[in-house]
């Protein structure tokens, strides 16, 4: 058993299981489910996994033992335009509770995102309850993340649990007052900007894990992966901060070299989703707002599982390079073919078999909506001996 969930052929997967007749090892990111989480200080957090070796013919028993790493770990970030961040995450010793019930002191203010682990919150310091205090040559803002119950008596958690209260504030240095004079007067006209142009950049990347917080560099190329573990790609439009925009991932294939029209070809997503084999399985994942994160529309996530690319029938084994073609989108534009959305299916077929160069155009798109980038990474290679990492 790992943490709640019994040991499957899948779980030990996704936790790059090992094993022989003595030993095991397993790697799992402290944000995985199967941990439980514990608060040690305001900025550090313990996570702990719990492993049971059983007897499955008589349900024994036979060694239990837990594992535990501590975390930094930000909950709090205060920003200088008098905005307040926090993140409350779910921890043992209340474990019906569900972080997207959580809400602060006024409660018409829920997270801004949610999971079965954690809670994300964004507000101003004016807001949703938040006091303030002046001592010294601070001020002090504070605030609490808790879970409430309203005189309708409708509860969301029993009450023989624990309550769950998290307290967030935020300091501000109050150095000295100035005076500052001003004055203003009509404009004659209204101000205009020059129209330019510019050139819109947009990137693809390879996660180091599903949590997209790591990822790897040019010096780390060629990449060593095996076959079966998922690789999990990020593409983004960088260098704009424009909430009109998104980008849209329209196709990737995978090649043996790094020109992106050598054969033989591998597609792993075609017109921006559908593919109708059924060999394996491209996910996209969702993409939230953080710090890193600031236009979620900007950024697409998705994985694939290294397993099925057939040369000549038999199982590829060898160097490969992922080629995308991306979509940028205007909203303010006529909004047609793929510019109408990314596919939003958790789980799409794709072709594992070897295909023809298909054309750079699939369908008509509106030219005033819509820009192209050519987007290329790799070399990754394909093996199925642990022994060789």
């Amino acid at each position: 058993m790992v943490g709640p969930r019994e040991l499957t052929a899948e779980i030990a997967d996704e936790y790059n299981f090992q094993g022989n007749s003595t030993h095991f090892s397993l790697i799992l990111p402290y944000t995985a489910k199967d941990t439980a989480v514990e608060l040690i200080t305001s900025d550090s957090v313990r996570t702990r996994v719990d492993l049971l070796l059983l007897d499955p013919i008589n349900n024994w028993v036979l060694s239990d033992l837990y594992l535990s790493c501590t975390f930094p770990f930000i909950r709090t970030t205060c920003n200088p335009n008098g905005t307040m961040t926090a993140m409350a995450v779910k921890v043992e010793s209340v474990p019906n509770l569900s972080p997207s019930r959580l809400t602060l002191k006024d409660q018409s203010c829920k997270p801004v995102f949610s999971d079965d682990r954690s809670a994300y919150f964004s507000f101003s310091v004016d807001s949703c309850g938040t006091t303030r205090t002046f001592f010294d040559h601070y001020m002090l803002y504070e605030n609490e993340i808790g879970l409430y119950y309203n005189n309708k008596g409708v509860a969301y958690i029993s009450p023989v649990d624990p309550e769950y209260r998290q307290t967030v504030s935020c300091y501000y240095v109050v150095n000295e007052t100035r005076t500052v004079a001003f004055s203003s007067k009509p404009r004659r006209y209204e101000p205009t900007a020059e129209i330019g142009s510019g050139q819109l950049m947009a990137q693809m990347r390879l996660a180091q894990d599903s949590s997209y917080n790591l990822f790897y560099q040019a010096e780390d190329y060629p990449v060593v992966k095996y076959l079966r573990q998922p690789l999990y790609f990020e593409v983004e439009l960088i260098e704009s901060t424009d909430p009109n925009l998104e980008l849209i991932v329209e196709k990737c294939w995978a090649t043996l070299y790094d020109d992106r029209t050598s054969l033989p070809l591998w597609d792993i997503i075609v017109d921006g989703c559908e593919n109708p084999d059924d060999s394996y399985v491209t996910i996209f994942h969702p993409v939230v707002s953080n710090t890193r994160v600031l236009v979620p529309a900007h950024i697409k996530h998705f994985s694939i599982k290294m397993f099925t690319f057939t040369k000549e029938e038999a199982v590829l084994k060898d160097e490969i390079y992922v080629h995308c073609d991306a979509v940028i989108c205007d909203s303010n534009g006529q909004l047609d073919g793929l510019c109408r959305g990314q596919c939003v299916q958790l789980t799409r077929q794709i072709y594992s078999r070897p295909q023809e160069i298909k054309g750079v155009g699939r369908g008509q798109r509106g030219t005033d909506s819509t820009q192209q980038r050519q987007i290329s990474t790799g070399p990754i290679v394909l093996t199925s001996d642990r022994t060789s990492e």
